[in-house]
């Protein structure tokens, strides 16, 4: 690993301890930064969390669906504004299959990078 990856307390923002996690929630969160910090370790530039756990009245917030991998530690939003990471993804898509990953479409989140565990209904590794 090279110390450029994100870290469980990054990624549950604090909000663990108002919405403790079950042991479901836990091992999501545990797969999800193992997945991303492959990626990140491939990629080899440090990044920051926008987003994370968010449970209860904290996904309503930020007007997150309901059904959001959010709320079940399986996604995780990365600040991009120069949309760099997006465009290394794109030009290195396998990556995405190599680390399990699949990312919500640029188009849909133009200042960070969505990545999720949880597989999409379709299976595309980018999806709408």
């Amino acid at each position: 690993m090279s110390g450029l990856g994100i870290t469980r307390e990054q990624l549950l923002m604090g909000r663990h301890r108002e919405y403790p996690l079950t042991q479901l929630l836990s091992a999501n969160a545990t797969i999800l930064v193992a997945r991303v910090n492959k990626l990140l370790d491939i990629y080899g530039k440090a990044v920051v969390v926008s987003s994370g756990y968010r449970p209860g009245h904290y996904n309503k917030l930020v007007g997150g669906a309901p059904n959001s991998s959010h709320v079940v530690c399986q996604a995780v939003d990365l600040m991009d504004r120069d949309r760099e990471l997006q465009k290394w993804i794109l030009a290195n898509f396998q990556v995405l299959t190599k680390c399990d990953l699949y990312m919500e479409d640029p188009s849909a989140t133009p200042t960070w990078v969505h990545l999720q565990s949880r597989a999409t209904k379709s299976g595309n590794r980018i999806f709408r």
